[in-house]
């Protein structure tokens, strides 16, 4: 029987009891049956359609404009591959007669925003009063976004003067990006009495009187939106009680809390290791009618993980399947994580089993934390069937895997195969670290070889690494193993030179003598 796209909650179930044995051979099966991702939806096309709009054009800005019109609410419909290709349009769309109007250059220019090519959108909106198109709020709003992302909230106050100056009304959009950029800039105090000030400017809000035409048409009251927006700030910067505080006075002034406020708070209660308090908050959300997200989920799985209670994480993953959430890589790989860090790797191997066959794609991550795990536990057959695996699942191993693999060969001072994974590494072009060499300089301190210890050390120069003060630690410990002192106080000699140093503990650990 194929599996299915939604595994049953009952499969968790039977997963956290089943036997602990699996063999190897069933599980490579698994992966053999999944697809290559270029044969998934959506991989192998240029871009993503997100309408049945015909394609436009882009040569044609009429064509452009009527894609971006049509597809404003999917973000313009990935019309443009590259900024390049925005810029070409509006090159074009300045030459035309008559001229766009202000709207269809914000639809231009707002395309380029969520492409992050912010400092480009400024230069474009400044150009666009000489060429005769009379700036709008909505223009006055991508500005201010754009200063906001670059962390130049200053610069978004001075548009918002600009918007007092012509008069036009302010609306949530602006105030919200305000809001946000002050938080973007840790400015927390000033988003805090910015939102204070909306509140006293106007009636008093409710979320009954607040709908989207009065947003757009000049209204500036505070809706869940702007609140949420300030809770997931506060929530960022650990100030969780303000949080709290604010969540209580929203609800008092009838603005009810969705599931984004919620998720905020529980996200940031899970960070400061208050996870008694985010499981009430979670009780309180769906007491209320509000159904958790992946999002919230997530917070809590990888909060019970980090703190041992990855047994507790699976219950609460078999709740979420119960109620229609299909756990995603995020979730699969905390409760991975917690699985590896109490030491039950054959848990952990059949939990990778069964995401796959849920048809869950593991990332790198997931491979990563597998392969360290084994490693550390000299499991290095395992390891590197963990890795032969990733490929299969068109995954490429990174630094850190590289790395993990190496360690567990140094430490079984297999030091031939850590080299070899080294050069395995360059091969295939990922570029090895500073972790990567103080490894191996490690593994063959140990194994007494200075000799090649200090060959990786030039090899590393000529990467054009520079080595931290772990590199010469264990250089400086290696000669002293085989009692070159002269070299090792050499070494401390240069580490001082280079702006590095070690601490007086060492220096008595290599040098006993010195301090008598």
């Amino acid at each position: 029987m194929k599996p299915t796209k939604f595994c049953s909650a009952s499969s968790i179930f039977l997963l956290l009891h089943a036997p602990a044995a699996i063999s190897s051979e069933s599980s490579s099966h698994s992966i053999l049956h999944l697809p290559h991702p270029s044969h998934l939806p959506f991989s192998s096309p240029r871009r993503r359609r997100f309408s049945s709009t015909p394609y436009p054009n882009l040569d044609v800005p009429i064509q452009v404009l009527s894609y971006l019109r049509t597809n404003r609410r999917a973000g313009g419909g990935g019309v443009f591959t590259s900024v390049g290709d925005a810029l070409c349009c509006f090159g074009k769309m300045i030459k035309a007669s008559p001229l766009p109007s202000s709207r269809d250059f914000s639809l231009l220019l707002g395309a380029i925003v969520r492409m992050k090519h912010y400092s480009t959108a400024i230069r474009l909106i400044e150009q666009l009063p000489s060429l005769g198109v009379e700036g709008d709020v909505a223009l006055l709003n991508i500005l201010i976004n754009c200063f906001c992302r670059l962390k130049r909230v200053d610069m978004g106050f001075s548009i918002l003067g600009r918007i007092f100056k012509l008069g036009f009304h302010i609306t949530v959009v602006t105030r919200n990006t305000l809001i946000d950029g002050l938080f973007i800039q840790g400015k927390t105090d000033q988003a805090l009495r910015f939102l204070d000030d909306m509140g006293r400017n106007g009636p008093e809000p409710d979320e009954t009187t607040y709908n989207r035409q009065g947003a757009m048409q000049g209204g500036c009251r505070i809706n869940s939106f702007t609140y949420n927006i300030v809770i997931d700030g506060l929530c960022k910067e650990g100030l969780i009680t303000e949080a709290l505080r604010l969540h209580e006075s929203m609800s008092k002034k009838g603005i009810k809390p969705d599931v984004v406020t919620y998720t905020s708070l529980i996200h940031g209660l899970c960070n400061v290791g208050q996870m008694e308090d985010a499981l009430i908050l979670l009780e309180e959300m769906t007491s209320g009618g509000i159904q958790p997200d992946i999002f919230t989920y997530n917070s809590l799985v990888h909060c019970l993980c980090s703190r041992g209670q990855w047994k507790d994480a699976m219950v609460l993953l078999e709740k979420m399947m119960e109620a229609g959430i299909e756990p995603d890589a995020v979730t699969y790989t905390s409760v991975i994580q917690g699985v590896c860090n109490s030491g039950q790797l054959k848990e952990a191997q059949r939990l990778l089993s069964h995401m796959v066959q849920c048809r869950v794609m593991p990332n790198v991550q997931t491979f990563s934390i597998l392969v360290d795990a084994h490693c550390k536990e000299g499991l290095l057959v395992e390891a590197e069937a963990l890795v032969d695996r990733m490929i299969q699942l068109g995954k490429m191993p990174n630094s850190f895997i590289y790395s993990a693999l190496m360690i567990g060969y140094c430490l079984q001072n297999r030091m031939k195969d850590a080299m070899a994974v080294l050069n395995l590494m360059v091969e295939r072009g990922c570029s090895p670290n500073v972790v990567s060499y103080n490894t191996l300089i490690n593994g063959y301190c140990k194994a007494k070889r200075v000799d090649k210890s200090k060959m990786l050390f030039q090899e590393m120069l000529q990467r054009g690494l520079n080595p931290d003060v772990i590199t010469y630690y264990t250089r400086v410990n290696g000669f002293c193993q085989v009692g070159n002192l002269e070299t090792a106080e050499e070494l401390i000699n240069e580490m001082q030179r280079e702006s590095q140093s070690l601490s007086r503990s060492l220096y008595l650990q290599f040098f006993p003598g010195w301090f008598m």
